[in-house]
This record gives structure tokens, C-alpha cells and sequence, in this order.
């Protein structure tokens, strides 16, 4: 029994104590950070572990408003495979919103 309740407190760690995180070097003006979380699934082969990322862009003229924030739908075999996505998904939508003008610098 006490094999059981073990394993039931491992299954409850909380997202926030195993999250990695990684922000990178300015991108055309935004910050990039990158967050990955371990993911367990059952298949039919057993237990697998995956990785779950999500990014968060924020400009460097007004940090504390996020300009975008998403999660991603895939899992991934790796740590570095998900940090590698996550960023590179970031400085697409970074790349998007800089060739369309915005409001402000047309009226400019």
C-alpha cells in the first residue's frame, strides 16, 4: 500500500516545479521565452513521456504587456526538440506582425 500512495504523490507534482524555461536574445525588438513541461501519456505500449511548450513574446518598449502568448497542441520526443519549436514559432509570429504596418506607424 505504501508503494501506491507513492506513486500517487509523484503523479501530482505540480506543473511549476518542473517547467524549463529559457528567454532569448532580443528578436527585431520583442522578447522571446520559451516554456516546455513534461507530459506523461498512456498508450498501449505503456507510460510515454513527452514535452508540451508554449511561448510568450513581449516587447522590449513596454515589457510588462504581453503581445502574444500560445500554447502549442503537440507533443514532443524532447526537451530541445520542444525549445527548438517553441522558438522558432515565436519569431514567426515576431516576422508576421513586423511586415504588416500597424495603425500606429501608417498614421505616422
Amino acid at each position: 500500500m505504501a508503494n501506491a500512495w507513492r506513486v500517487s504523490y509523484v503523479m501530482t507534482v505540480s506543473v511549476e516545479e518542473v517547467m524549463s524555461s529559457q528567454i532569448y536574445v532580443p528578436y527585431r525588438g520583442y522578447k522571446i521565452e520559451v516554456r516546455v513541461t513534461p507530459a506523461t501519456t498512456c498508450h498501449i505500449g505503456g507510460v510515454v513521456h513527452r514535452y508540451r511548450v508554449s511561448w510568450h513574446v513581449t516587447s522590449l518598449e513596454d515589457p510588462d504587456q504581453d503581445v502574444a502568448s500560445f500554447p502549442e497542441q503537440f507533443d514532443f520526443l524532447s526537451e530541445t526538440q520542444a525549445f527548438r519549436y517553441g522558438e522558432s514559432r515565436a519569431q514567426a509570429y515576431v516576422d508576421s506582425i513586423e511586415c504588416v504596418p500597424s495603425a500606429k506607424r501608417r498614421s505616422a
